[in-house]
């Protein structure tokens, strides 16, 4: 039988509603005894509106969101760049700026692929993206309010191979304890790991995708280490994606096995100790069970831990939850995202910057 978490939501509308119409009853009483008075209609009506616009200034507000989370994604082919989507509970998600995009890609091969969106502690986002399948570069710019954003540039990476196919997958995460950022992406490079390449699929030029997941550190975001081999768990990955909850990090992939006798194309977990360390394949956990997942998104939420995942054979959003990272449930019914969302990050902001964005709207 399918389990459901509920989501308990404390109700104070009682309250509301007796100053309500405690307000609306001495309105009323003092609307009476103006007119009773004996001054000229004008100025009856004058002193009614007043007293309408004070009263109204002391009904207490609805309530205001606490949290706010925003998702960042693409959709289509790429093309249209940057789209932004916001929750006030972190599982129903709506368009901003009425779908429309908030940064248009301008560098590489114009196109805005697989998104990742992170916000460092001095307030600053940060937002890195593949410009193209085969591209040995990686796409960043920054911004302090997701409207204004810096100039475009691009990463290099992979400077010792001259062809890499398959580019996705790249995320930005600032190590505080070590003072640096970690740059990380997947891709396959042709020749490279030949005994897991036989029954993949086939690219132009007899080539099989066969990715790993690379990484480059930088402490400053403009000098950066070379391009190494990262994650390799001894087949297929890719999507790689850390999340942190407390003193714990974890690593979210998917593995890309794709093989006749061992098919996974799903989602996994291993724990790590820090952001720009290592992570050994030691007991993996699956988190997306069986439903052809990629692209995982995941984030502290209540007391649970919700990892969102494209389910690429359908096009749609799906979730699991979990509460002590060792049993997950399926929780795709308990969420939902803008239609054609593709490949996208998740990220818990401050109420404010929700709204501002939310301002678009009108404009």
């Amino acid at each position: 039988m399918k389990q459901t978490i509920k989501n308990p939501v404390k109700n104070d509308g009682s309250l509301h509603f007796v100053l309500d119409t405690l307000i609306f009853f001495i309105f009323v009483e003092m609307q009476i005894l103006i007119f009773r008075t004996q001054f000229p209609a004008s100025v009856k009506r004058g002193l009614g509106f007043l007293l309408l616009v004070s009263l109204l200034s002391t009904m207490p507000p609805g309530k205001k969101p606490t949290e706010a989370y925003l998702f960042a994604y693409y959709s289509g082919d790429g093309g249209s760049g940057l789209h932004l989507a916001w929750s006030e509970d972190g599982r129903h998600f709506q368009v901003l700026k009425k779908g429309k995009s908030f940064l248009k890609p301008g560098v590489g091969d114009y196109l805005f692929l697989d998104p990742a969106l992170t916000q460092t502690p001095d307030g600053i986002f940060h937002l890195v993206w593949a410009p193209g399948p085969y591209r040995r570069q990686i796409a960043y710019a920054w911004s302090r309010n997701l409207i204004d954003w810096s100039p475009q540039s691009l990463i290099r990476i992979m400077e010792k191979d001259s062809v890499i196919l398959g580019l996705g997958g790249p995320e930005l995460n600032f190590d505080e304890a070590a003072g640096r950022f970690s740059l990380s992406w997947s891709c396959t490079v042709p020749g490279k790991f030949p005994a897991t390449a036989e029954n993949n699929d086939s690219l132009p030029g007899g080539y099989m995708l066969n990715p790993r997941v690379y990484r480059k550190l930088s402490s400053n975001l403009s000098e950066w280490s070379p391009s190494e081999l990262w994650f390799d768990p001894g087949h297929p990955v890719s999507d790689a994606s850390i999340v942190r909850d407390s003193s714990r990090v974890f690593l979210f992939y998917k593995d890309a096995s794709n093989f006749d006798k061992n098919i996974q194309l799903n989602v996994k977990m291993v724990k790590g100790f820090s952001v720009s360390g290592t992570f050994a394949n030691e007991n993996p956990v699956m988190a997306s069970r069986r439903t052809h997942a990629e692209a995982p998104a995941a984030m502290r939420l209540d007391s649970n831990f919700i990892l969102y995942y494209q389910r690429f054979k359908t096009g749609k959003i799906g979730a699991s939850i979990t509460r002590d990272f060792k049993k997950w449930k399926d929780y795709s019914d308990s969420v939902s995202f803008p239609k054609g969302a593709k490949h996208g990050s998740v990220l818990k902001v401050h109420p404010k910057i929700v709204s501002r964005l939310r301002s678009l709207e009108d404009q």
